[in-house]
């Protein structure tokens, strides 16, 4: 059974403009880059963050939202861990990469990078409380829609474990 919830809709879509505007902008991407995550988990990832009107059309399917939501989990964790202590370090290479636009060094930019760099830890934070709140929301969905049987977060052991990934 699909899940056609505007709720769940929206704040899809708060996730996915957060994400780009906030985590993975052209400031940050770089150090994004060495975050170790598999690459399936990023597939995921970029299936909750990518525009579509699949969903929206289709509805999700529970697993598959649930899957999408332990990936999003899992770049926080390894985020937090991996490049968020570094980040200054990973991005004062200087280096331009296909992903980062050259432009001459000072003014706007610098400015723009100091802001996405010293901000990163509190978008990280806000991007764990969405991912978190969109869990929830579709938990609450799952129960109301298998009052008979057991909810589907309660058959994928990996749901377990969201708690701890996002703190």
């Amino acid at each position: 059974m699909p899940l056609k919830d505007e709720a769940i809709f929206q704040l899809v879509e708060k996730i996915r403009d957060h994400y780009h505007n906030n985590i993975n902008n052209r400031f940050i991407r770089k150090a994004l880059l060495m975050v170790k995550v598999p690459r399936e988990t990023w597939e995921l990832l970029n299936r909750l963050t990518e525009e579509t009107d699949y969903h929206r059309i289709q509805g999700y399917h529970y697993k598959e939202l649930y899957e999408q939501i332990h990936a999003a989990a899992t770049f926080v964790h390894h985020a937090r861990l991996e490049a968020q202590p570094n980040l200054r370090m990973l991005l004062a290479g200087g280096g331009d990469t296909v992903f980062t636009r050259s432009k001459a060094s000072g003014g706007r930019e610098d400015i723009l990078r100091e802001m996405a760099i010293n901000n990163f830890p509190a978008n990280l934070g806000i991007f764990a409380d969405m991912i978190n709140e969109l869990y929830v929301r579709t938990a609450a969905m799952d129960r109301e829609d298998h009052p008979d049987e057991k909810p589907i977060y309660e058959r994928m052991p990996e749901c377990k474990e969201l708690g701890k990934l996002l703190t």
